[in-house]
């Protein structure tokens, strides 16, 4: 018995189904049984790589790409993530040798001039404000009259946490190989500005000070630091 031109087509669509390979679906064209055939044969990371990529080319309402397979997809999808982490850990030296350049050039501003906080004490202004005053110390390394110190106050929390950030300077000499105390330095607290709320509420023995020198002037005109 021969077989009919209609078991010879069912027989021949079987065996294309069978040999059909799910990785070889267009994307832009899959229908709700290839995503199905898809979920059996991918894994999870494929699967989420494969819908990030689907998100990413979709960005903006762009149509995805008529001809790209899912296996095209996924290894468009791997070369991109791999180039993102190649960019992130350039970034990231790049970022690591700037610290570096500016850990040494602080230390060598604090070789000219060393600033301590000797001492915070909150007080109430007769108009009811409330103020923090602190005494800072400027030790004058040099060989030369210093005229004035511009800089940025960095406190945190005995845990590292920051407290607060803000500029300073001080404009006043300081003579060669001397120390001066700014007595009743501060800011008047906004009790709206959290940082500065942190600033009244945190005790002297709980804060850790540093001082980031930027310029430091001397009376002869020089300068170093920014420019």
């Amino acid at each position: 018995m021969k077989p009919t031109r209609e078991v010879i087509c069912i027989a021949l669509m079987l065996l294309l189904a069978g040999c059909s390979n799910p990785l070889n679906y267009r994307v832009s064209s899959l229908t709700k049984d290839q995503s199905a055939d898809l979920h059996a044969v991918l894994t999870a990371d494929q699967s989420a790589e494969l819908d990030a990529w689907i998100e990413r080319h979709r960005a903006g309402g762009v149509a995805l790409p008529a001809d790209v397979t899912v296996d095209k997809a996924l290894k468009d999808q791997e070369d991109w993530l791999a180039k993102q982490r190649a960019e992130k850990i350039k970034a990231a030296k790049m970022q690591e040798r700037r610290m570096e350049a500016f850990a040494a050039k602080q230390q060598q501003l604090a070789s000219l001039v060393s600033i301590a906080l000797l001492s915070k004490t909150n007080k109430v202004l007769p108009d009811d404000r409330k103020f923090v005053a602190m005494d800072l110390q400027y030790a004058n390394k040099t060989d030369k009259d210093i005229q004035a110190v511009k800089g940025k106050v960095n406190l945190v929390n005995v845990y590292g946490e920051p407290v607060i950030t803000f500029d300073w300077a001080y404009d006043r000499p300081i003579t060669s190989k001397h120390t001066v105390v700014e007595h009743n330095a501060g800011i008047v607290i906004n009790t709206a500005v959290d940082p500065q709320v942190q600033l009244w509420d945190t005790d002297f023995d709980k804060l850790k000070f540093t001082f980031e020198i930027k310029t430091i002037t001397f009376k002869d005109g020089t300068s170093v630091g920014e420019s």
